[in-house]
C-alpha cells in the first residue's frame, strides 16, 4: 500500500521507498526527513485539496507533498 493511500488516524510502518530509478537526490531528502524503512508513523491528516499529508513519525510532525508520498510503500499496523 502506498503512504498516499492512508486514512487519517492509521498506523503504518515504512517498507519501501520508490523505484530502483529514484533519483537519489529525493532519496537523500527522504532520509533528511526520518524516512527510512522500518519506521512507524501514524497519519495525521490530508491537506484540504489532497495535495499533501501531515505524519508524526520519530516524536515530530511532517508534511509532505502527494507525489513523495504516492513513492512510500507501507505496511499497515493492526491492532
Amino acid at each position: 500500500m502506498k503512504l498516499s493511500e492512508l486514512n487519517p488516524g492509521d498506523t503504518a510502518k515504512i517498507a519501501e521507498i520508490g523505484q530502483l530509478s529514484l533519483p537519489q537526490t529525493v532519496k537523500r531528502k527522504l532520509l533528511s526527513m526520518g524516512i527510512t524503512p522500518h519506521t512507524a508513523f501514524t497519519m495525521l491528516r490530508r491537506a484540504p485539496m489532497g495535495s499533501g499529508v501531515e505524519l508524526e513519525l520519530r516524536g515530530s510532525r511532517l508534511c509532505m507533498r502527494r507525489d513523495l508520498a504516492d513513492i512510500i510503500e507501507v505496511v499497515v499496523a493492526h491492532d
